[in-house]
Protein backbone atom coordinates (compact mmCIF):
# COMPACT_ATOMS: atom_id res chain seq x y z
CA UNK A 1 0.00 0.00 0.00
CA UNK A 2 2.27 3.09 -1.19
CA UNK A 3 -0.19 5.63 -0.40
CA UNK A 4 -0.43 4.81 3.12
CA UNK A 5 3.45 5.62 3.40
CA UNK A 6 4.15 8.40 5.04
CA UNK A 7 7.63 10.08 6.23
CA UNK A 8 8.00 9.52 10.11
CA UNK A 9 7.96 11.70 12.67
CA UNK A 10 9.70 11.49 15.81
CA UNK A 11 6.53 12.40 17.60
CA UNK A 12 4.56 9.36 19.42
CA UNK A 13 1.13 9.37 20.15
CA UNK A 14 -0.89 6.12 22.31
CA UNK A 15 -4.69 6.21 21.17
CA UNK A 16 -6.63 4.23 23.62
CA UNK A 17 -9.17 2.05 22.59
CA UNK A 18 -9.84 -0.06 19.64
CA UNK A 19 -13.37 0.65 18.72
CA UNK A 20 -14.13 2.87 15.37
CA UNK A 21 -12.88 6.03 16.90
CA UNK A 22 -9.45 4.59 17.81
CA UNK A 23 -8.72 2.85 15.21
CA UNK A 24 -9.57 5.34 12.46
CA UNK A 25 -7.97 8.22 15.00
CA UNK A 26 -4.78 5.81 14.41
CA UNK A 27 -5.12 5.39 10.91
CA UNK A 28 -5.37 9.12 10.17
CA UNK A 29 -2.07 9.61 12.85
CA UNK A 30 -0.17 6.97 11.06
CA UNK A 31 -0.82 8.02 7.40
CA UNK A 32 -0.11 11.49 8.71
CA UNK A 33 3.77 10.03 9.65
CA UNK A 34 3.39 9.68 13.51
CA UNK A 35 4.65 6.86 15.68
CA UNK A 36 1.87 5.16 16.75
CA UNK A 37 0.28 2.87 19.69
CA UNK A 38 -3.00 1.59 19.52
CA UNK A 39 -3.76 -0.01 23.00
CA UNK A 40 -6.58 -2.01 23.91
CA UNK A 41 -6.89 -5.91 25.49
CA UNK A 42 -8.88 -6.67 23.04
CA UNK A 43 -7.00 -5.08 19.87
CA UNK A 44 -5.98 -8.58 18.08
CA UNK A 45 -8.90 -10.30 18.94
CA UNK A 46 -11.23 -11.50 16.03
CA UNK A 47 -13.72 -9.13 13.90
CA UNK A 48 -17.05 -10.35 14.02
CA UNK A 49 -20.69 -9.65 14.99
CA UNK A 50 -21.60 -12.99 16.65
CA UNK A 51 -19.91 -11.60 19.44
CA UNK A 52 -19.40 -8.16 18.82
CA UNK A 53 -16.33 -6.93 21.44
CA UNK A 54 -17.64 -3.19 21.34
CA UNK A 55 -20.00 -0.77 20.17
CA UNK A 56 -18.63 -0.55 16.61
CA UNK A 57 -18.38 -4.15 15.80
CA UNK A 58 -21.82 -4.31 16.63
CA UNK A 59 -23.05 -0.93 14.40
CA UNK A 60 -25.40 -1.13 11.00
CA UNK A 61 -22.43 1.44 9.17
CA UNK A 62 -25.22 3.87 8.69
CA UNK A 63 -24.09 7.21 7.01
CA UNK A 64 -26.96 9.34 6.96
CA UNK A 65 -25.00 12.70 6.85
CA UNK A 66 -26.20 14.66 4.26
CA UNK A 67 -29.83 13.71 5.28
CA UNK A 68 -28.98 15.54 8.72
CA UNK A 69 -31.83 18.31 8.73
CA UNK A 70 -29.04 20.99 10.23
CA UNK A 71 -27.48 23.16 7.92
CA UNK A 72 -25.03 24.88 9.92
CA UNK A 73 -23.28 24.47 13.36
CA UNK A 74 -20.65 21.59 14.95
CA UNK A 75 -23.18 18.61 14.07
CA UNK A 76 -23.67 19.72 10.31
CA UNK A 77 -19.97 20.19 10.10
CA UNK A 78 -18.47 16.66 11.14
CA UNK A 79 -21.45 14.91 8.97
CA UNK A 80 -20.73 17.23 6.21
CA UNK A 81 -16.63 16.86 6.26
CA UNK A 82 -16.29 12.54 7.18
CA UNK A 83 -18.81 12.30 3.64
CA UNK A 84 -16.30 14.03 2.11
CA UNK A 85 -13.23 12.13 3.85
CA UNK A 86 -14.81 8.59 3.31
CA UNK A 87 -14.75 9.21 -0.26
CA UNK A 88 -11.22 9.75 -0.01
CA UNK A 89 -10.46 7.34 2.71
CA UNK A 90 -11.84 3.90 1.23
CA UNK A 91 -9.39 4.87 -1.94
CA UNK A 92 -6.66 4.66 0.67
CA UNK A 93 -8.22 1.50 2.18
CA UNK A 94 -9.11 -0.23 -0.39
CA UNK A 95 -6.27 0.48 -2.66
CA UNK A 96 -8.27 -1.17 -5.77
CA UNK A 97 -9.08 -4.59 -4.75
CA UNK A 98 -12.87 -3.54 -4.84
CA UNK A 99 -14.00 -5.48 -1.58
CA UNK A 100 -15.95 -2.66 -0.12
CA UNK A 101 -17.86 0.43 -1.04
CA UNK A 102 -20.55 3.22 -0.36
CA UNK A 103 -23.36 0.93 -0.77
CA UNK A 104 -26.95 3.92 -1.59
CA UNK A 105 -29.10 5.42 -1.29
CA UNK A 106 -31.00 5.92 2.25
CA UNK A 107 -34.74 6.13 1.98
CA UNK A 108 -36.62 7.36 5.06
CA UNK A 109 -40.18 6.93 5.78
CA UNK A 110 -42.11 9.24 7.67
CA UNK A 111 -43.76 8.19 10.48
CA UNK A 112 -45.53 11.45 11.34
CA UNK A 113 -47.16 14.69 9.95
CA UNK A 114 -44.16 16.66 11.72
CA UNK A 115 -42.37 14.55 10.30
CA UNK A 116 -42.85 14.34 6.67
CA UNK A 117 -42.72 17.93 7.39
CA UNK A 118 -39.44 18.32 8.14
CA UNK A 119 -38.44 16.09 5.21
CA UNK A 120 -40.12 18.52 2.75
CA UNK A 121 -37.43 21.57 4.81
CA UNK A 122 -34.71 19.30 4.33
CA UNK A 123 -35.78 18.33 0.38
CA UNK A 124 -35.82 22.24 -0.40
CA UNK A 125 -32.78 23.36 1.64
CA UNK A 126 -30.37 20.25 0.46
CA UNK A 127 -30.83 19.69 -3.03
CA UNK A 128 -27.42 19.60 -3.72
CA UNK A 129 -26.80 16.77 -1.44
CA UNK A 130 -29.00 14.61 -3.87
CA UNK A 131 -32.01 14.94 -1.54
CA UNK A 132 -35.68 14.62 -2.72
CA UNK A 133 -38.80 13.57 -1.63
CA UNK A 134 -40.49 10.29 -2.29
CA UNK A 135 -42.54 10.27 -5.89
CA UNK A 136 -46.18 8.56 -6.01
CA UNK A 137 -44.98 5.47 -7.11
CA UNK A 138 -42.68 4.73 -4.34
CA UNK A 139 -44.77 5.63 -1.55
CA UNK A 140 -47.07 3.47 -3.01
CA UNK A 141 -44.67 0.84 -3.00
CA UNK A 142 -43.48 1.52 0.57
CA UNK A 143 -47.08 1.35 1.57
CA UNK A 144 -47.73 -1.71 0.39
CA UNK A 145 -44.21 -3.25 1.75
CA UNK A 146 -45.50 -1.89 5.42
CA UNK A 147 -49.32 -2.44 4.36
CA UNK A 148 -50.20 0.85 5.69
CA UNK A 149 -51.00 4.26 3.83
CA UNK A 150 -47.56 6.22 4.45
CA UNK A 151 -47.59 10.01 4.51
CA UNK A 152 -43.85 10.76 2.50
CA UNK A 153 -40.80 10.17 2.39
CA UNK A 154 -37.06 10.76 1.02
CA UNK A 155 -34.01 9.30 -0.75
CA UNK A 156 -30.72 11.09 -0.04
CA UNK A 157 -28.94 9.30 -3.06
CA UNK A 158 -25.47 9.66 -1.32
CA UNK A 159 -26.09 8.69 1.97
CA UNK A 160 -26.34 4.76 2.73
CA UNK A 161 -23.99 1.95 4.15
CA UNK A 162 -20.66 0.67 5.12
CA UNK A 163 -20.33 -2.78 6.25
CA UNK A 164 -18.62 -2.29 9.33
CA UNK A 165 -17.07 -5.62 9.79
CA UNK A 166 -15.38 -5.48 6.37
CA UNK A 167 -14.64 -1.87 7.13
CA UNK A 168 -12.81 -2.44 10.52
CA UNK A 169 -11.22 -5.57 9.26
CA UNK A 170 -9.70 -3.07 6.19
CA UNK A 171 -8.62 -0.52 9.07
CA UNK A 172 -6.58 -3.12 10.88
CA UNK A 173 -5.28 -4.65 8.21
CA UNK A 174 -3.89 -1.04 6.96
CA UNK A 175 -2.87 -0.47 10.54
CA UNK A 176 -0.75 -3.14 10.13
CA UNK A 177 0.87 -1.77 6.62
CA UNK A 178 1.67 1.10 8.37
CA UNK A 179 3.56 -0.53 11.45
CA UNK A 180 1.12 0.99 13.92
CA UNK A 181 1.96 -0.84 17.17
CA UNK A 182 -1.01 -2.88 18.48
CA UNK A 183 -0.77 -3.16 22.32
CA UNK A 184 -2.92 -5.83 23.70
CA UNK A 185 -2.80 -4.28 27.13
CA UNK A 186 -5.35 -2.76 29.72
CA UNK A 187 -4.27 0.70 30.52
CA UNK A 188 -4.44 1.14 34.52
CA UNK A 189 -3.89 5.17 34.73
CA UNK A 190 -2.25 7.46 32.46
CA UNK A 191 -0.17 10.24 34.12
CA UNK A 192 1.86 13.70 33.45
CA UNK A 193 5.18 13.43 33.14
CA UNK A 194 6.83 16.96 34.12
CA UNK A 195 10.54 15.07 34.67
CA UNK A 196 10.81 14.18 30.79
CA UNK A 197 10.34 15.75 27.52
CA UNK A 198 7.76 13.51 26.44
CA UNK A 199 4.55 14.90 28.62
CA UNK A 200 3.08 11.72 29.50
CA UNK A 201 2.88 7.86 30.83
CA UNK A 202 0.58 5.23 29.74
CA UNK A 203 0.63 2.35 32.77
CA UNK A 204 0.10 -0.93 32.65
CA UNK A 205 -0.18 -3.85 35.10
CA UNK A 206 3.06 -4.24 37.64
CA UNK A 207 3.76 -0.54 37.47
CA UNK A 208 5.15 -1.29 34.09
CA UNK A 209 4.73 2.19 31.79
CA UNK A 210 5.95 3.62 28.43
CA UNK A 211 6.38 7.36 27.77
CA UNK A 212 4.28 9.22 25.42
CA UNK A 213 4.52 12.82 23.39
CA UNK A 214 0.42 12.64 23.42
CA UNK A 215 -2.35 10.58 24.80
CA UNK A 216 -5.84 10.61 22.67
CA UNK A 217 -8.19 8.25 24.75
CA UNK A 218 -11.03 6.80 22.65
CA UNK A 219 -12.65 4.32 25.23
CA UNK A 220 -15.97 4.69 25.72
CA UNK A 221 -17.53 4.36 29.07
CA UNK A 222 -13.93 3.60 30.30
CA UNK A 223 -12.69 7.17 29.18
CA UNK A 224 -14.23 8.31 32.81
CA UNK A 225 -12.18 6.27 34.60
CA UNK A 226 -8.79 7.07 33.25
CA UNK A 227 -9.72 10.66 33.48
CA UNK A 228 -11.47 10.73 37.09
CA UNK A 229 -7.34 10.82 38.62
CA UNK A 230 -6.57 13.72 36.76
CA UNK A 231 -9.14 15.82 37.93
CA UNK A 232 -10.99 15.75 34.69
CA UNK A 233 -14.79 14.96 35.01
CA UNK A 234 -16.25 13.32 31.76
CA UNK A 235 -19.52 11.66 32.47
CA UNK A 236 -20.71 9.00 29.81
CA UNK A 237 -23.84 6.92 29.91
CA UNK A 238 -24.23 3.47 28.55
CA UNK A 239 -26.41 3.01 25.48
CA UNK A 240 -27.11 -0.24 23.70
CA UNK A 241 -27.82 -0.91 20.77
CA UNK A 242 -29.70 -4.41 19.32
CA UNK A 243 -29.93 -5.65 15.66
CA UNK A 244 -31.88 -8.72 14.87
CA UNK A 245 -31.73 -10.92 11.43
CA UNK A 246 -35.05 -11.84 10.68
CA UNK A 247 -35.80 -14.68 7.63
CA UNK A 248 -38.59 -14.17 6.05
CA UNK A 249 -41.43 -16.51 5.78
CA UNK A 250 -43.66 -15.00 3.27
CA UNK A 251 -42.64 -11.70 2.23
CA UNK A 252 -42.76 -11.57 -1.78
CA UNK A 253 -41.47 -7.91 -3.45
CA UNK A 254 -38.87 -6.57 -6.00
CA UNK A 255 -35.92 -6.25 -3.49
CA UNK A 256 -33.73 -4.45 -6.56
CA UNK A 257 -36.41 -1.44 -5.21
CA UNK A 258 -34.67 -1.73 -1.51
CA UNK A 259 -32.34 0.88 -1.00
CA UNK A 260 -28.99 0.19 0.80
CA UNK A 261 -30.64 1.78 4.26
CA UNK A 262 -34.87 2.01 5.27
CA UNK A 263 -35.11 4.14 8.02
CA UNK A 264 -38.47 3.72 9.32
CA UNK A 265 -39.95 5.16 13.16
CA UNK A 266 -36.39 5.17 13.77
CA UNK A 267 -35.72 1.93 13.10
CA UNK A 268 -32.63 0.95 10.07
CA UNK A 269 -33.58 -2.03 7.84
CA UNK A 270 -31.17 -4.12 5.60
CA UNK A 271 -32.26 -6.33 2.96
CA UNK A 272 -28.92 -7.83 2.84
CA UNK A 273 -29.20 -11.65 1.51
CA UNK A 274 -32.35 -13.24 -0.08
CA UNK A 275 -35.80 -13.32 2.13
CA UNK A 276 -32.88 -12.13 5.57
CA UNK A 277 -33.52 -8.35 6.34
CA UNK A 278 -31.78 -6.58 9.21
CA UNK A 279 -33.32 -4.70 11.73
CA UNK A 280 -31.49 -2.65 14.50
CA UNK A 281 -31.60 0.61 16.20
CA UNK A 282 -29.50 2.23 19.41
CA UNK A 283 -32.85 2.30 21.45
CA UNK A 284 -32.34 1.59 25.20
CA UNK A 285 -30.04 2.85 28.54
CA UNK A 286 -28.34 -0.19 30.35
CA UNK A 287 -25.79 -2.38 29.50
CA UNK A 288 -27.92 -5.51 28.92
CA UNK A 289 -30.54 -6.04 26.54
CA UNK A 290 -34.22 -5.28 27.61
CA UNK A 291 -36.69 -8.09 26.30
CA UNK A 292 -38.95 -5.19 26.51
CA UNK A 293 -37.29 -3.13 24.29
CA UNK A 294 -36.91 -5.85 22.07
CA UNK A 295 -40.49 -6.55 21.67
CA UNK A 296 -41.41 -2.67 21.35
CA UNK A 297 -39.04 -2.53 18.46
CA UNK A 298 -40.31 -5.66 16.27
CA UNK A 299 -43.99 -4.30 17.14
CA UNK A 300 -43.19 -1.06 15.80
CA UNK A 301 -45.22 1.23 17.98
CA UNK A 302 -47.88 -2.37 16.94
CA UNK A 303 -47.58 -1.24 13.55
CA UNK A 304 -45.74 -3.95 12.05
CA UNK A 305 -46.62 -5.79 9.08
CA UNK A 306 -47.63 -9.71 8.44
CA UNK A 307 -43.95 -10.29 7.35
CA UNK A 308 -42.37 -9.19 10.53
CA UNK A 309 -44.74 -10.35 12.78
CA UNK A 310 -44.34 -13.70 11.14
CA UNK A 311 -40.58 -14.13 10.55
CA UNK A 312 -38.11 -15.80 12.74
CA UNK A 313 -35.58 -14.45 14.07
CA UNK A 314 -32.07 -16.10 12.88
CA UNK A 315 -29.29 -14.06 14.64
CA UNK A 316 -29.46 -10.67 17.17
CA UNK A 317 -26.84 -9.07 18.76
CA UNK A 318 -26.01 -6.03 20.56
CA UNK A 319 -23.47 -3.46 21.28
CA UNK A 320 -22.91 -0.82 23.99
CA UNK A 321 -22.24 2.79 23.11
CA UNK A 322 -21.55 5.78 25.54
CA UNK A 323 -23.69 8.53 25.22
CA UNK A 324 -22.43 12.16 26.99
CA UNK A 325 -24.07 13.93 29.65
CA UNK A 326 -25.13 17.06 29.18
CA UNK A 327 -23.28 17.76 26.24
CA UNK A 328 -23.68 17.31 22.73
CA UNK A 329 -21.98 14.03 20.92
CA UNK A 330 -19.13 13.51 20.31
CA UNK A 331 -16.69 14.83 23.00
CA UNK A 332 -13.80 16.31 20.91
CA UNK A 333 -11.50 18.05 23.34
CA UNK A 334 -7.90 19.13 24.09
CA UNK A 335 -7.51 18.64 28.28
CA UNK A 336 -4.28 19.51 28.82
CA UNK A 337 -1.50 20.10 26.46
CA UNK A 338 -0.83 16.63 25.30
CA UNK A 339 -3.79 15.15 26.44
CA UNK A 340 -7.15 14.56 24.27
CA UNK A 341 -10.05 13.04 24.08
CA UNK A 342 -12.13 11.32 20.98
CA UNK A 343 -15.18 9.73 22.63
CA UNK A 344 -18.88 9.36 23.42
CA UNK A 345 -20.34 8.71 19.70
CA UNK A 346 -23.33 7.50 20.76
CA UNK A 347 -25.22 6.48 17.73
CA UNK A 348 -22.99 7.99 14.89
CA UNK A 349 -19.92 6.27 15.29
CA UNK A 350 -18.97 5.27 11.67
CA UNK A 351 -20.06 8.35 10.15
CA UNK A 352 -18.30 10.74 12.16
CA UNK A 353 -15.17 8.85 12.45
CA UNK A 354 -13.01 10.56 9.91
CA UNK A 355 -14.09 14.25 11.02
CA UNK A 356 -12.98 13.56 14.47
CA UNK A 357 -9.87 11.96 13.65
CA UNK A 358 -9.00 14.69 11.28
CA UNK A 359 -10.07 16.85 14.91
CA UNK A 360 -7.17 15.13 16.49
CA UNK A 361 -4.82 15.43 13.83
CA UNK A 362 -5.37 19.45 13.50
CA UNK A 363 -4.79 19.51 17.11
CA UNK A 364 -1.62 18.04 17.30
CA UNK A 365 -0.24 19.17 14.60
CA UNK A 366 -0.57 22.96 15.95
CA UNK A 367 1.32 21.96 19.58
Amino acid sequence: MNNLKAKKNPIEISVIGSGIAGITTAFHLGQKGYKVNLIDPKVNSEINNINPLNGSQAALGVLMGNSYKRTKGRAFFLRKKSMELWKDWLIQLDYSRSSIALEKPLIKLASSAKEYQSMIEISKNKKEYGIELLDEISLEFWSSIFEKQLIGGLISHEDGRLNPIKLIRLIMSSLDNMKVNKIERNVIRIKNNKLSNKNWQVYFENNEYMNQDYIVICSALNTEKLLKPLGHEIHLEPILGQVFELELKDLTTNWYQWPAILNYQSINFIHHDPNHILMGATIENGTEPNLKYKQEMLDMNKDAPKWIRKARISHQWSGIRARPRNEPAPLLKELEPGLLINTGHYRNGILLAPSCAEWIGLKINRC
